[in-house]
């Protein structure tokens, strides 16, 4: 992989041939048979004669790629703009029977920014169990203008050269998104800016990257960072908290009755949710004692009530399991 500068000095990214079918999953005899045969794409050449591809030209073959996978000859679609394909792509698409996102168990929420990572995965039937991808945007404006997704997990952007500079404004970009994590892909960058991406949590991978290195590397870093949306007690913390199951009378006797059965669960249960009542009532008069914390207080005793909800939960699961021996 190569770069050069032009006038504006703005960078531009070269792919060598072997880094292009990595990327497309496209052969390279034949990557040159399509260029020979149907001028595909016009790639530049180095002094050394090496194939030299642009961003455009990855976009175009995996636009090809895609659709000679869907069973359209390369013959016939190689005179195609880039919009028809794209249409083409579309039409195909929606004639395929798909799996609805809400049907399947998808947990972590994986957004992407980034032209030629967006442009593989919108047409990729993925179907994975621990994540989904909620976002494909080309770059960051169309993020900007287009996001509406307020819970991201994973962010990913792609970036075709990282400068030190570069860096600062990608740290403010993930932490404005509200993400959990970052993944940075790169095609190139310094020594310098890689002394400041080590001193990041990112996690950050040299282009380039096929999509199944990029699932592992998804599902690596949920399993590593623990990411998961799953809600097995349906726990809306925004929402108010539930009302009590048990009175303080019901949870006292609960407590006493560890003494007529094997299992002391009923007894610890309830002491544990005595005291998160406690607290739920505590936070509460600090709410209307201390006037300039008080937005903190009633939050405090509105996930405590979350809290002894759940526990609460479990106590009944303890009286079902007892049920011959616990009485209310």
């Amino acid at each position: 992989m190569t770069t050069s500068v032009n006038s504006t000095t703005e960078i531009q990214t070269s792919f060598k041939i072997g880094a292009v079918s990595r990327i497309t999953n496209i052969p390279i005899d034949t990557l040159r048979i399509w260029e020979r045969r149907y001028s595909v794409v016009v790639p530049i050449r180095s002094n050394n004669s090496d194939r030299l591809y642009q961003n455009d030209d990855i976009n175009r073959l995996t636009l090809l790629k895609m659709l000679v996978d869907r069973g359209h000859s390369i013959g016939s679609i190689a005179p195609l703009t880039n919009e028809k394909l794209i249409e083409r792509l579309e039409i195909h698409d929606q004639n395929t029977i798909r799996t609805k996102p809400e049907e399947t168990r998808k947990t972590v929420r994986v957004v992407v920014i980034g032209e030629v990572l967006s442009l593989q995965l919108e047409h990729f039937d993925m179907v994975e169990s621990d994540f989904s991808f909620t976002g494909l945007y080309r770059n960051e404006t169309d993020f900007a203008e287009n996001n509406k997704d307020d819970d991201i997990d994973i962010l990913i952007i792609e970036y075709p050269a990282i400068q030190g500079d570069h860096i600062k404004h990608i740290d403010a970009l993930f932490k404005d998104s509200g993400a959990k994590q970052l993944m940075l892909i790169y095609g190139f960058t310094n020594s310098a800016a890689k002394v400041l991406l080590r001193k990041t949590d990112f996690t950050y991978i040299q282009a380039p990257i096929t999509i199944d290195y990029l699932k592992t590397e998804i599902n690596n870093l949920i399993k590593d960072n623990n990411i998961s949306n799953d809600n097995h007690f349906g726990v809306e913390l925004d929402n108010k908290a539930p009302l009590r199951t048990y009175s303080n009378n019901e949870l006292i006797k609960l407590s006493s009755a560890s003494a007529t059965i094997k299992c002391e669960c009923p007894q610890h249960l309830s002491s544990m949710i005595l005291k998160l009542i406690q607290f739920e009532v505590y936070s509460d008069e600090c709410a209307s004692r201390f006037k300039k914390d008080a937005d903190l207080h009633i939050l405090l005793g509105n996930l405590t009530g979350h809290a002894r909800s759940i526990m609460e939960q479990a106590l009944a699961k303890v009286i079902e399991a007892e049920s011959d021996s616990v009485k209310l």
